[in-house]
């Protein structure tokens, strides 16, 4: 029996509607007495105007409230709100949110922070520029061989050969113009796998002294065998503007540069990255959109091996450079597939929002790590699966650490951010948030084939909420209330599970995240402080667009019946935009 309840179903039935819901209300929905365990209820403002009732018990109760932010406006909305109880003997209301952070947490989100940074900065610099600039209607297309001319001949085949040269021009990652402002310079094919051509850039040297052939054949295999059919699984079949059926990967010290020399360990560093600006043609007719920085093929610019800090001032070995910029290539290569398609498909006129297109580019992350590690889309890993052993670090910290390392920051201060933000761009904890939330309604609003999920995303033409609205095919109060309480309730011990909507499909969340909590003291991230213990209580709270904050009132047996209410900071019934309150009975 699915205990799924979202009351505002009488209304959301005639837009389409969540799948696996009931339609009838509840009745008297503001008393959740009648809860049972596992069982979750969904209140809008108008279902409790006089608040969240439990009737007198013989039984000890716990139940998670989440006051919610569905807000669908183009701008994040911050709300403020109040939540009074009213709990007398026997009861208590605890709040994640108002939990202090750990100085140890501190000092682990700062360094995170610190070490991705840099290319963090420059990935937000490059996709804002591509947004603002690059004008998808009115481009002019020019598909074909047009792209890079190899050193040979007019007339040869346009898949490459090794010792084959070609000039080329690297974007300024740190000018303001980026079709604009480029650096000229000339690179030589090191290696040609069925998917990528690895490149190095000629002022830094001979192929042979940056990696031996055996790690060009690694790197080679890893994007033919992996990162390349994973990605187009998932997001579609990326553009050939240069018809040499291939990805070219540049190596070159441009991409160190953007690091500044003497950078102590740990500040972080640029691995590399994708700039859609290559699509178009470097000149076009009048009133059509040219980019003069476009070398007409699809490239990843990446970190070039230095390992003395000789040249650019920071040492970079081989080994971390190809372990360092491994999550880097999965990760990018969504944001070329994405940033392609649109531009092909003369449908869109924007390249999509942040918060989704990171959202994404993160899971490319994880599902390259799945295709790794040999599990499939949809199997729950725990921490045993992605990390069974010491020989697995290398795997783990590529693919899947970074994702649950900002997912924490996320469920350590969820009222501070919101996984559908524009901040995503910049913050951390937004784009593990975003991660999360495409990762889960992959989960669930797929019909258990996440690949077509997300490819109908990447696909568009819609962006941000309008394009999530209508590929998950479900109201965002629906998603949102599943997606808030898997957040607390997925595996929890003991939790009888009645709705599936209460689990994530694909993770044990119980299981990997507190591993990356042991700053703190282990234990699973979102965690809950008493706060008081009888009598009134109000708790002060905020939260944002496509967030939700989090609450347990604990109820003892025979305690005498307890009220809970949700109130503007001037005390009335809490009316912000998107406003919803989810109830699970935890036990």
């Amino acid at each position: 029996m699915n205990r799924f309840f979202p009351l505002v179903m009488v209304v959301l039935t005639a837009c389409g509607g969540g799948k696996d819901n009931p339609i009838e209300p509840v009745p008297n929905p503001h008393d959740i007495t009648t809860l049972e365990p596992g069982e979750v209820r969904v209140l809008k403002p108008s279902d409790i105007p006089n608040g969240i009732d439990v009737g007198s018990v013989s039984d000890a109760r716990d139940f998670l409230i989440v006051v919610g932010n569905t807000a669908q406006s183009l701008t994040e909305n911050v709300a403020s709100y109040v939540v009074r109880g009213n709990l007398g003997t026997g009861a208590s209301l605890s709040a994640a949110m108002s939990q202090a952070v750990s100085p140890q947490l501190a000092q682990l989100t700062e360094a995170l922070e610190r070490a991705q940074a840099p290319q963090r900065q420059l990935e937000k610099r490059i996709r804002s520029f591509e947004r603002r600039s690059l004008r998808l209607s009115g481009r002019a297309r020019s598909l074909g061989a047009g792209g890079l001319s190899l050193s040979r001949s007019a007339a040869v085949a346009a898949v490459p050969q090794v010792g084959d040269q070609f000039d080329v021009k690297v974007p300024d990652g740190k000018g303001a113009n980026l079709c604009q402002e480029f650096i000229r310079t000339r690179a030589v094919v090191a290696s040609v796998g069925q998917r990528a051509v690895l490149a190095v850039d000629t002022l830094d040297g001979p192929p042979a002294g940056l990696f031996t052939q055996a790690e060009f054949d690694a790197i080679n295999a890893e994007f033919d065998n992996m990162t390349y059919p994973t990605d187009v699984a998932y997001f579609g079949t990326p553009t050939d503007i240069d018809a040499n059926q291939r990805i070219i990967i540049l190596f070159t010290g441009e991409v160190n540069k953007l690091t500044p020399p003497n950078t102590p360990e740990g500040r972080g560093f640029v691995g590399g990255f994708f700039f859609a600006g290559d699509f178009f043609p470097p000149t076009a007719p009048a009133g059509q959109f040219a980019c003069p920085q476009s070398n007409q093929a699809e490239i990843f610019y990446l970190l070039a091996p230095d390992p003395l800090g000789i040249k650019y001032g920071n040492i970079r070995p081989a080994a971390s450079v190809l372990q360092g910029t491994r999550g880097t290539i999965a990760h990018e290569f969504e944001h070329m597939i994405n940033a392609g398609l649109r531009y092909v498909g003369g449908v869109a006129d924007d390249f999509e929002v942040a918060w989704l297109d990171e959202g994404l580019a993160h899971l490319g992350e994880e599902i390259v790590g799945r295709r790794v590690k040999g599990f499939s889309d949809l199997q729950s890993l725990s921490h045993s699966d992605v990390f069974p052993n010491e020989a697995a670090r290398n795997d783990y910290n590529a693919f899947f650490f970074q994702n649950f390392a900002r997912f924490r920051l996320w469920m350590q201060r969820p009222d501070t951010s919101s996984g559908i933000s524009e901040k995503a761009a910049e913050n951390l904890s937004s784009r593990g948030a975003a991660w999360a939330l495409v990762r889960y309604s992959a989960d669930h609003f797929s019909s258990s084939d996440p690949r077509a999920f997300t490819r109908r995303l990447v696909a568009g033409p819609d962006t941000g909420l309008l394009n999530f609205n209508k590929v998950t095919a479900t109201p965002l109060d629906t998603v949102l209330a599943g997606w808030l309480v898997a957040n607390y309730a997925d595996d929890l011990p003991g939790l009888p599970v009645p709705s599936a909507r209460t689990q994530y499909r694909s993770f044990n969340l119980r299981s990997v995240m507190p591993p990356v909590n042991q700053s703190s003291g282990g234990g699973y991230p979102l965690k809950v402080e008493t706060l008081s213990g009888g009598g009134t209580t109000s708790l002060t709270g905020t939260n944002r667009t496509g967030s939700g904050t989090y609450y347990l009132l604990s109820v003892a047996a025979n305690a005498g019946a307890k009220n809970v209410k949700v109130l503007n900071t001037g005390g009335s019934v809490v009316s912000y935009p998107g406003a919803h309150v989810y109830v699970l009975r935890v036990r």
